[in-house]
């Protein structure tokens, strides 16, 4: 359920993406924002575990964490999930990122099944989706071995984003896991080429977020 704006023309408070009184388009990028900053925290939790599924892709270690491969024995207890129901589309879909990418990270194939879907599911929910979200649904799918769906997803963030470091990472790490070392070298290349003008940008959030991570794409693509 959207979470509820105040219109900006009769005051109004309404949940849709318009007034339920006088009809007036609601802004609800304010929402939007406050939501990113809520979720923040739990997203930067999750760089770590990112880097870590990402940069044993990049450094050598080209196997997605896909369901078939689930893992016997006992594991420590993961926090329970929220309400997913009680969640917006975006704070479901962050939720469930943190949680996948922790469970790459640990190899954790049952706890992928389980999420990945509902993650699939509230990414097609979302209202608006930024070159930071559309990367992170690129991850899930390379942590499912939907490697069309990947691609799909790092066209798109490269049309709609041209330059954004987050395109040459999809396509680098989608290239190691195919075996295509011609085009994995490549994404290296055109990382390395955009790097300094991009992280010199105020307005990427996101790479502060995934700093570890773009540290080491960086290490790689300057020394292989």
């Amino acid at each position: 359920m959207a979470s509820t704006v105040r219109c900006a023309g009769c005051g109004t408070p309404s949940d849709g993406a318009f007034c339920q009184e006088c009809g007036t388009p609601l802004d609800r990028r304010g929402s939007r924002a406050k939501n990113r900053r809520a979720w923040l925290v739990a997203w930067t939790l999750a760089a770590a575990a990112v880097a870590a599924v990402v940069a044993g892709v990049i450094w050598g270690a080209p196997e997605p964490v896909v369901p078939a491969m689930a893992i016997a024995g006992a594991r420590p207890a993961a926090a329970p999930l929220p309400d997913l129901a009680s969640l917006s589309p975006e704070e479901r879909f962050a939720t469930l990122f943190d949680r996948l990418m922790r469970a790459g990270a640990e190899w954790d194939s049952a706890t992928v099944a389980s999420l990945s879907p509902l993650a699939v599911e509230a990414y097609a929910q979302l209202d608006s989706v930024d070159a930071d979200t559309r990367f992170h649904a690129g991850l899930i799918a390379i942590q499912i071995g939907n490697f069309p769906g990947a691609h799909a997803l790092a066209d798109t963030l490269e049309a709609r984003d041209p330059g954004h470091l987050f395109g040459p990472i999809l396509v680098g790490a989608l290239a190691r896991l195919e075996g295509d070392t011609a085009a994995y070298r490549q994404a290296l290349v055109e990382f390395r080429a955009r790097a300094d003008a991009e992280l010199a940008r105020p307005d990427r959030p996101e790479y502060v977020e995934h700093q570890q991570l773009l540290a080491e794409v960086r290490q790689a693509a300057e020394t292989k």
